[in-house]
C-alpha cells in the first residue's frame, strides 16, 4: 500500500529520534525553502512576477556599475555571467515542468550586458568577431553549468531532507552552495579558457583574455560564490513586517558611506564596507542583517563599482587589501549562516521555555529556589499564587507558610546533603480556613559560585485530594448501600417467611379440622402482616410510584380513634395500653390527605408496640401556631413510657432499614421502613416529623402539619368525587367477568370468590386466547394479570382497545417495587391493583361504577 504524504508535510521536521521537553515544545519547523517550492508551483504567475524583478533590478545595477566603474571586458565578466545565479536558483527552486521560465529569463539577462547603455567601452555587440554562433557557445557553456549548479543543489537538498532538520538543512544549503558555486564555477573558467584558445590571437586582448585574466576570473567567482550564498540564505531568513523599516535604515548606511570616503573618512574603500556589514549582522536579527547587506551593499557597489571593478592591482599592498577584502566578504557570509543557526537555536529554546511555563502555569505547576548561604528563596508566577507570597524572600518566610510540622520537614529538606531528592506533601490554610495541599519535590546541588542552594516543583494536588476524598464518600456510600441492599434482602427474607410460616402450619391445622373461625383470623393476621411489608417495600424503594396527594375533610378526634382502635390488639398482646390526650378543636374538621396521616400515625403507634418495651402509648393532637403565613396547623404526638432512644441513634432514626439489636426497642421486627416511610409521607405533605425527648422518659414523636379549616361546603360535599364514572353493573344479577391469569392456582380462587357475588367468569390461561374470547363474548368486566404467555396484560388492554372494546378493564399484579403498575394505566386500564384482588374495591365499583380509563399511549 502506498501512502501519501500531504503537501502540507513536505518539509516539516523528520523524526530523527529526538526526546525531551525541548524537543516536544519547540515549534513545528517548515523548510522555508520547501515552501518557496510550493508557493512557486502554486502560483508560479506572481512568483515569476518577483523573480523577474529582482533579476532585472539586480542585472541591471551591476551591469551599469561594473560599466561605469569597472573594467568592461567581457571574459571576466562572464566568468561568471552577473546574473549567473538566475538560472542557478531557478533551476534548484521551479519544478521541472516550469523550468523554461528560468530559462527564458536567464536568457534575456545574459544578452543585456552585450547590449547595456552604460560604459564607455566597445558594446560587447560590437567586438570584431563577435558572430552569433560565439554568442551561443558563451549562453551554452553558462546553462550547462548553471543548470548542473543547480542539480547539485537539488541532490545536496534531498539527501539531507530526513537526515537533518528543515532550517538546519536550509542554512546547509546557504553554506555548502559557496562551494559548490566556486567549484562549478571553476570548471566554467577551464571551459572559458579552451574558447579563448579558439580565438584570433588579435582578437583575444579586446575580449578581455589577458595575462590578469586567471586572477580576475578567480576573484570574480568567489564574489560570486558570496553572492549566490547570500541568496539562498535570504530565502532562509526575512525580517518580519515590524521590522522594515529597521532593514531599509541599515541598508541605507552603505550608500551613505560613499560621501564620506570620498572625503577622506575611512580605511580601504572594500574593508570599510566589509566592516560595517559585519557590524550590522551582528547586531541584528538575522533576517534584518541579510537583507539589509544585500541590498545595501548592491547599491553601495552600483554607485562605486567596489567589489566589481575586476582590474589588476596597481601595487601589491593594492593586490593585498583586494584580497582581504574577499576574504572579509566570505567571513560575512559565513557569519551569516552561524548567527542564523544560533539565534534560531536561541529562538527555538526560548520558545520551548515560554511553552513549558505556559504549561506549567495551567498545570498549576510552581518553580522555586532556595539559596541556604544567603538564606533567601524566589519563586514564579505559579508558585506566587499557590502560596500567597512575593518573589522573593528569607527563607523562615516560606516556612512559616506551611503547617508546623510541614514546616519543619520542608526546613530539613532544604538543608539535606547536596544531590539528594525529596518528595513531601505539604499542607497551608487558605484565607477561607480550608487546608491547601501542595506536593513538593525537591532536591540540593552546589551552584557554579560554589553556594548551597536547592530547586523545587510545587504541585497544586488540594483538587486532586477533595475528588479524592469525594470518592473515599462515594465508595463509602456505595459501601452503605450495598450494605442496606443486603438489609433489604435479609429483612425481606426474614419477613416473609414470618407469615409464610404461619400460613403453612394454618394449613396443616385446616386439614386436621380445626375451629375454621379461628383459622380465618389467623389466616387474616398472616396475610395482613405480608402485605403490609410488601406495602413498606414498595414505598422505600419507589416512593415516586405512590398515590398523589389527595386532601379531603377529616375530624383529627376520629381519626385519632381509627389509629387506637386499629392498634390496640396488639398493644394489648404486649400489655400496653394506647390511649388519647385530644385538644380544644380536635372534633372540627381540617382538610389533609387523612390517608397518608393515618398511615403516619399507624407507622410510629406500631414502632412504639414492637420497639419502645413500656407500658402505655398516648396519641395526642392540639392546635399548634402557624407553620405557614395564615395556615392553621395541627399538631399530632405519639408518646411512650418505654426505653427511649440512645442519643447516638437519634440521628439514624428515619434512615431506611435501621432495625435489630439486643435491647427491647430494637428487637428484630417489622420491616425497619416504619419511621422512613412516615417521615416521606408528612414531608409529602409539608409538615414534618422529628423525635423529642419526653419530661417523664421514653420516646416521642411531633408531627406538625399546615391543614386549614374545612368549611361547610366543602364538608358536604366530601363524598362527591371528581373522577368521570362509567355505567355501573349492579351486583345484586348475574355478571360476566372475563378473567385473563396464567397461574390456575389463583385462577381457582379468584373465580370462586368472584362466584360469590354473582359473577359468571370466563376463564383465559394466556394473552391471546383472553383477547379472542373477550371480542366473542363481550364481558360486563375484564380482569386481566400482566405478565402471561402470548401476550401480556398491557398489551391485551392495547388490543381491546383498539378493537373497540370500552368495557372496564381491571388490571392485577404481585409486583410492588416496579413499573408494572404504571404499565397497566398506560395502556388504559380503569383499574389497577396488587395481587390479592380487593373485593370490597370490586364491590364498590360494581355498586357506584368504575372510574374513566386513561388515555392509551397506544
Amino acid at each position: 500500500m502506498i501512502v501519501r504524504v500531504p503537501k502540507s508535510l513536505h518539509g516539516t521536521a523528520p523524526d530523527i529520534g529526538e526526546s525531551g521537553e525541548s524537543y516536544v515544545l519547540r515549534d513545528f519547523e517548515r523548510s522555508r525553502i520547501a515552501a518557496i517550492r510550493e508557493a512557486i508551483a502554486e502560483n508560479p504567475a506572481l512568483a515569476t512576477l518577483f523573480y523577474v524583478a529582482a533579476v532585472a533590478l539586480w542585472t541591471g545595477l551591476l551591469s551599469a556599475g561594473a560599466g561605469l566603474h569597472g573594467d568592461p571586458r567581457l571574459a571576466v565578466n562572464l566568468t561568471p555571467h552577473v546574473a549567473h545565479y538566475t538560472i542557478i536558483l531557478g533551476f534548484f527552486l521551479y519544478p521541472l515542468r516550469l523550468i523554461w521560465i528560468p530559462f527564458l529569463v536567464y536568457l534575456a539577462t545574459f544578452l543585456y550586458p552585450f547590449y547595456q547603455p552604460f560604459s564607455a567601452a566597445i558594446a560587447w555587440h560590437d567586438l570584431p568577431g563577435m558572430t552569433p554562433g560565439l554568442v551561443g557557445m558563451l549562453f551554452l557553456i553558462h546553462l550547462v553549468g548553471g543548470l548542473l549548479t543547480g542539480l547539485l543543489y537539488r541532490m545536496v537538498y534531498a539527501t539531507g531532507r530526513g537526515r537533518m532538520r528543515p532550517h538546519s538543512l536550509d542554512l546547509f544549503i546557504s553554506f555548502s552552495g559557496y562551494f559548490i558555486f566556486a567549484a562549478m564555477c571553476l570548471l566554467h573558467w577551464a571551459a572559458m579558457v579552451r574558447l579563448a584558445a579558439t580565438l584570433p590571437v588579435e582578437h583575444r586582448a579586446l575580449y578581455g583574455f589577458s595575462d590578469d585574466y586567471t586572477v580576475l576570473a578567480i576573484k570574480r567567482i568567489l564574489r560570486g560564490s558570496v553572492v549566490v550564498s547570500v541568496f539562498l540564505l535570504a530565502a532562509v531568513e526575512s525580517p518580519r513586517a515590524g521590522q522594515l523599516l529597521r532593514t531599509v535604515g541599515l541598508a541605507l548606511i552603505f550608500p551613505l558611506m560613499v560621501p564620506l570616503q570620498a572625503a577622506g573618512i575611512g580605511l580601504y574603500a572594500q574593508i570599510d564596507v566589509i566592516i560595517v556589514a559585519l557590524v550590522v549582522v551582528l547586531t541584528n536579527p538575522v533576517g534584518v542583517g541579510v537583507h539589509a547587506c544585500i541590498f545595501g551593499v548592491a547599491a553601495y557597489a552600483a554607485l562605486t563599482g567596489e567589489f566589481l571593478n575586476d582590474t589588476a592591482a596597481l601595487s601589491p599592498a593594492e593586490g593585498m587589501l583586494s584580497a582581504y577584502s574577499l576574504i572579509g566578504l566570505t567571513l560575512v557570509t559565513f557569519t551569516m549562516v552561524l548567527k542564523g543557526q544560533g539565534d534560531h537555536l536561541i529562538k527555538e529554546k526560548d520558545g520551548a521555555i515560554l511553552k513549558l511555563d505556559r504549561a506549567r502555569d495551567f498545570a498549576g505547576v510552581g518553580l522555586f529556589a532556595v539559596n541556604h548561604d544567603t538564606g533567601r528563596f524566589r519563586l514564579d508566577e505559579a508558585a506566587q499564587r499557590m502560596l500567597g507570597l512575593p518573589s522573593d524572600g528569607p527563607i523562615s518566610v516560606l516556612e512559616a507558610t506551611f503547617m508546623p510540622a510541614d514546616g519543619s520537614a520542608l526546613s530539613a529538606a532544604l538543608h539535606a546533603a547536596r544531590g539528594e531528592a525529596r518528595a513531601l506533601e505539604l499542607h497551608m490554610a487558605s484565607a477561607a480556613g480550608a487546608a491547601n495541599v501542595l506536593r513538593c519535590y525537591l532536591w540540593t546541588e552546589r551552584t557554579p559560585s560554589g553556594e548551597t542552594a536547592a530547586y523545587g516543583i510545587l504541585l497544586d494536588m488540594t483538587e486532586a485530594k477533595d475528588r479524592e476524598a469525594q470518592l473515599r464518600d462515594a465508595l463509602d456510600q456505595l459501601s452503605r448501600r450495598e450494605e442496606k441492599q443486603r438489609q433489604l434482602f435479609s429483612i425481606i427474607s426474614h419477613e416473609l417467611r414470618t407469615p409464610a410460616s404461619v400460613i403453612s402450619l394454618l394449613t396443616d391445622e385446616l386439614g386436621e379440622g380445626t375451629d375454621g373461625a379461628r383459622l380465618h383470623r389467623k389466616f387474616r393476621e398472616a396475610t395482613d402482616q405480608l402485605l403490609s411489608v410488601l406495602d413498606d417495600m414498595r414505598q422505600a424503594v419507589n416512593p415516586e410510584k405512590n398515590l398523589p396527594v389527595k386532601l379531603v375533610p377529616y375530624i383529627p378526634a376520629d381519626l385519632a380513634e381509627s389509629v387506637r382502635a386499629a392498634n390496640e390488639v396488639p398493644a394489648r398482646a404486649k400489655g400496653i395500653a394506647v390511649g388519647l390526650d385530644l385538644g380544644a378543636g380536635a372534633a372540627q374538621a381540617r382538610i389533609g390527605d387523612v390517608v397518608r396521616v393515618r398511615q403516619a400515625l399507624n407507622n410510629l403507634v406500631r414502632n412504639a408496640v414492637i420497639h419502645s418495651g413500656g407500658r402505655s402509648i398516648v396519641i395526642r393532637w392540639r392546635a399548634a401556631e402557624p407553620m405557614a403565613e395564615f395556615m392553621p396547623t395541627s399538631e399530632w404526638q405519639i408518646i411512650d413510657d418505654g426505653v427511649g432512644i440512645p442519643d447516638a441513634d437519634v440521628a439514624r432514626l428515619f434512615e431506611p432499614f435501621e432495625r435489630g439489636g439486643a435491647d427491647p426497642r430494637k428487637t428484630p421486627d417489622g420491616s425497619g421502613l416504619g419511621l422512613y416511610i412516615a417521615r416521606a409521607s408528612v414531608q409529602m405533605l409539608g409538615g414534618t416529623l422529628d423525635h423529642f425527648r419526653p419530661d417523664g422518659g421514653g420516646a416521642g414523636y411531633v408531627i406538625r402539619l399546615p391543614e386549614a379549616h374545612a368549611t361547610e361546603g366543602q364538608i358536604q360535599t366530601a363524598a362527591a368525587t371528581a373522577a368521570v364514572w362509567t355505567k355501573g353493573t349492579a351486583a345484586d344479577r348475574a355478571w360476566s367477568v372475563l378473567l385473563a391469569e396464567d397461574n390456575v392456582l389463583v385462577a381457582e380462587i379468584t373465580r370462586a370468590r368472584l362466584e360469590k357475588v354473582n359473577a359468571v367468569v370466563h376463564h383465559a390461561a394466556d394473552g391471546r386466547a383472553a383477547l379472542q374470547m373477550a371480542l366473542a363474548i363481550q364481558p360486563d368486566v375484564i380482569i386481566t394479570d400482566l405478565f402471561m404467555p402470548e401476550m401480556d396484560g398491557d398489551d391485551l388492554i392495547r388490543a381491546l382497545r383498539a378493537a373497540g372494546l370500552d368495557r372496564p378493564v381491571i388490571g392485577v399484579t404481585a409486583a410492588v417495587v416496579g413499573e408494572e403498575m404504571d404499565r397497566f394505566r398506560r395502556a388504559g386500564a380503569n383499574v389497577v391493583m396488587r395481587k390479592p384482588l380487593d373485593f370490597e374495591r370490586l364491590r364498590g365499583y360494581l355498586r357506584d361504577g368504575f372510574p374513566a380509563a386513561a388515555p392509551t399511549d397506544g
